[in-house]
């Protein structure tokens, strides 16, 4: 998550997550925070995970990397478990775009499907559908979204802030 776009600079807010980060290394975020004394001052996470777990560079075999994805995705939601927690989908990548080959659009499908399918009292906002909505309400093309077919531009981000907004409040509510 670019965070100097998204601008999320409240201070009951925390920010954990890095760069390239796969859903691999959320778990271990969340174990961190358990082992750092800081589970009780946690009043819930929304996790945006998948992208980078979707790159060609990590191999071909499409169904086994499923089967990971959701396995550490079934972690992800036991380690929360007391905790609400909200599961964003994988904004799938524009049609056009210099990073858009990086990534296996039918992986990011099927990791899609299996965070739509996550149970155990997650909340799963579906941050694609409502981010493609938002632009298209606003009467523009998939593609302003986006600064290079995957990183959301600024046009996106403003798109994309308020959605995050309502799913932190959400999780609030829980």
């Amino acid at each position: 998550m670019a965070t100097s776009q998204a601008q999320i600079g409240k201070r009951d807010l925390v920010m954990g997550a890095v760069g390239r980060s796969r859903i691999a290394d959320v778990v271990a975020i969340v174990s961190r925070i358990k082992s750092n004394s800081l589970w009780d001052k946690a009043g819930g996470f929304v996790v945006g995970v998948g992208i980078n777990d979707a790159e060609w560079r990590e191999g071909e075999d499409l169904q086994s990397r499923a089967i990971y994805f959701r396995s550490m995705l079934d972690a992800l939601v036991r380690a929360c478990l007391d905790r609400p927690v909200s599961i964003l989908t994988i904004i799938e990548p524009d049609k056009e775009g210099a990073h858009v080959d990086r990534f296996s659009r039918d992986l990011i499908q099927r990791q899609n499907a299996e965070i739509r399918a996550v149970g155990n009292g997650a909340l799963v906002f579906d941050m694609d559908a409502k981010f493609r909505a938002s632009l298209a309400k606003a009467g523009l093309p998939v593609s302003f979204g986006f600064s290079d077919g995957v990183h959301i531009s600024e046009l996106g981000y403003q798109h994309w802030k308020p959605l995050l907004h309502e799913c932190i409040q959400a999780i609030r509510q829980r």
